[in-house]
C-alpha cells in the first residue's frame, strides 16, 4: 500500500474522531501560555529581598518618580506599595502613574487612591477604575506632598519583576521639568493583572514529538479496527 493510501486508511470516520481529541490536545497544550492570569502579580519589586540603601524627600513641589516597564504582556495596574521612612506630619500624600516621555515622566493616566492613615513603612496605594499597561512599555510612580505635608521615600539599590528598572526622576517645581538619574530606585512593589501573554514559542522537538504520538496512536486504532 503506497503513502497516500495508508493516510486515507489512517482517516476513517473512528481514527478521524481520535484526531480530533488529540489535536485539540495538542493545540490547547500549545495555546495554554497565552492565558492571562486574574491574579494580581508583583511585575516590580524593590522591597522583597532588598534592604534601604538611603531616602529621598518629596513635597508640594518637589515631586520624586521610580521607573517600572512592562514586558510583553498587557495589564491593568491594581495597586502600589511604598515603603516610606517618614509619613507627612501635615497634608498627605499623592501617588500618579505617569507614561514615559524620553526617560521622564509624561502625560499622567491615573491618580491612585491612598491608605488614609499613612505610617513610616509600607503604604498601599490602590487602583479606582481602570489604568491600563500597554506590552513593553515604560511607566512612572510619581510620589508628591501635597499642601504641606513632607514625605520621605526609601531607596535601594536594585530591582526584580518583569518591570524592573533601576531609573528615578525628581521635579522640583511640581512636574513641570524632570531631572533624572540611575542606580538607585525608590523601594515599592507594583502590582498588576495581565490581560492577554505573549503567544508561547513552540518548540520544534516537542511539536514534533507530540505529532509522532498522534499518529502512533491513529495507526494503532487502525490496526483494532481492521482486527475488529
Amino acid at each position: 500500500m503506497n503513502a497516500p493510501q495508508t493516510v486515507r486508511k489512517l482517516f476513517s470516520r473512528s481514527t478521524s474522531r481520535a484526531f480530533s481529541i488529540w489535536g485539540g490536545a495538542i493545540v490547547v497544550a500549545m495555546l495554554l501560555g497565552q492565558t492571562a492570569s486574574a491574579t494580581p502579580l508583583a511585575i516590580y519589586d524593590s522591597i522583597d529581598g532588598f534592604t534601604s540603601t538611603g531616602s529621598g524627600s518629596g513635597d508640594a513641589d518637589i515631586w520624586l518618580g521610580n521607573n517600572f516597564k512592562t514586558d510583553a504582556s498587557t495589564y491593568d495596574l491594581n495597586s502600589v506599595v511604598l515603603n516610606l521612612l517618614r509619613a507627612p506630619s501635615g497634608g498627605t500624600i499623592g501617588v500618579d502613574i505617569f507614561g514615559d516621555s524620553s526617560g521622564a515622566p509624561g502625560t499622567i493616566l491615573g491618580t491612585l487612591t491612598n491608605p488614609g492613615i499613612f505610617v513610616a513603612g509600607l503604604n498601599t496605594f490602590t487602583v479606582s477604575g481602570s489604568i491600563p499597561l500597554s506590552s513593553g512599555s515604560s511607566f512612572w510612580v510619581v510620589l508628591r506632598g501635597v499642601e504641606a505635608g513632607v514625605v520621605t521615600w526609601l531607596s535601594t539599590n536594585g530591582s526584580s519583576g518583569v518591570g524592573a528598572s533601576t531609573s528615578t526622576s525628581f521635579s522640583t517645581n511640581a512636574g513641570s521639568t524632570w531631572g533624572s538619574s540611575t542606580g538607585s530606585p525608590y523601594m515599592m512593589t507594583v502590582y498588576a493583572t495581565a490581560t492577554s501573554s505573549p503567544v508561547p514559542e513552540i518548540d520544534p522537538a516537542s511539536f514534533g514529538s507530540a505529532l509522532s504520538l498522534l499518529l502512533g496512536s491513529l495507526t494503532l486504532l487502525e490496526r483494532r479496527r481492521r482486527q475488529g
